[in-house]
């Protein structure tokens, strides 16, 4: 009778454990993988452990949210260090409910967010035991630049200067292409069918310098010229760095767009010497999905003589050959600018062997 007791006090307690961590949004466990509506509790229990409290604001339909804990968090160096350091947590501000912050003051995640001005995401504050906000950063960061960030909170430098995070392209690479937004993913994810007949990831170009511009087939201007000036700036490149780069012209109009409409289109302006345009297009939700991820502008406009016309965001993206996007090439700036970051780029790449 001993015995079975003993098991039953054993079951008993994994259930409440169980139970426990369900009711406090634990199903997984990792770092910023718990949720809780008492961050004051948290605060405290991090001041106990020797600890600061870093929480993590996201929102469900963040790319560099999801970026950050597909390429970041799960790093078990990054876990180890940072769990060290911080006790994490994450916070939906777009949940509904009250929530209680750090300093013990009844709010909702989304004044939460605003009272630390935490207007985009993905965020990061962190904070001392009696509840203090220490620091906030937003923007996306690869490993070496989440531990930067860690350690410059850690050592209270937010006291003396502000955190720069690592700059996205090589030091070495001088481009004259703006950096993108800290909030855009390094490494966007898509998959969208291609003028060619295949579906395409921005993997598939590993090895390649890609530049990357989006619009629609019934541009009457900013597409067009675009795509024509990719189209000569391969073209001025060497002859041995043209079949480095490869050109890509995302739709952001798929209704009108078909894929037999833009293989087409693309012929046009495959380069002499360089590897051929590829369109891409994406369904509705695809698409979507993809203006979102590259905080793009896509707005239809009423137009008497076609339907509607697009106002959308433009420039060229630039990536690497590991698929990290470095710069963004603004609509208008000189040719040459864009013939030398793709030289620079196309130098600086190690074409693979299947291409």
């Amino acid at each position: 009778m001993a015995v079975v007791a003993t098991i039953q006090r054993g079951l008993g307690f994994a259930l409440a454990l169980l139970a426990l961590h369900a009711a406090a949004g634990e199903a997984k466990f990792g770092l910023f993988s718990r949720s809780t509506a008492d961050l004051q509790a948290e605060a405290r229990a991090a001041g106990a452990e020797g600890k600061q409290l870093a929480v993590f604001l996201t929102l469900p339909d963040c790319a560099g949210c999801r970026e950050m804990e597909r390429n970041v968090h799960p790093l078990p160096a990054v876990d180890q260090a940072f769990s060290r350091k911080f006790r994490s947590v994450r916070l939906d501000i777009s949940a509904a409910g009250p929530l209680l912050d750090p300093a013990g003051r009844s709010t909702t995640p989304a004044a939460f967010a605003q009272r630390l001005r935490a207007v985009a995401t993905p965020s990061y504050a962190f904070f001392a035991a009696d509840g203090q906000v220490l620091y906030r950063y937003t923007g996306t960061l690869d490993a070496k630049g989440f531990g930067q960030l860690a350690d410059y909170v850690v050592c209270g430098s937010y006291e003396r200067y502000p955190f720069v995070a690592p700059a996205r392209q090589a030091s070495r690479l001088k481009l004259h292409a703006e950096p993108p937004a800290a909030t855009v993913p390094r490494q966007p994810q898509f998959s969208l069918a291609g003028s060619d007949g295949k579906t395409h990831q921005l993997s598939d170009f590993a090895g390649l310098t890609v530049a990357l511009a989006v619009g629609y087939t019934q541009c009457p201007d900013v597409c067009p010229t675009t795509l024509a000036e990719m189209k000569a700036a391969v073209e001025g490149l060497p002859r041995h760095l043209r079949r480095r780069v490869q050109l890509l012209f995302v739709t952001l109009d798929p209704e009108r767009d078909q894929l037999s409409l833009l293989k087409d289109y693309a012929a046009a302006f495959s380069p002499n010497g360089g590897r051929p345009l590829l369109a891409l297009r994406g369904d509705a939700a695809a698409t979507a999905d993809f203006i979102r991820q590259l905080q793009l502008v896509a707005e239809r406009q009423p137009s008497a003589s076609m339907g509607y016309t697009l106002d959308h965001s433009a420039g060229i993206f630039l990536f690497d050959g590991q698929g990290r996007l470095l710069g963004l090439s603004p609509y208008g700036q000189p040719l040459e600018k864009l013939r030398s970051d793709l030289a620079a780029l196309a130098a600086a790449t190690k074409p693979h062997a299947h291409h």
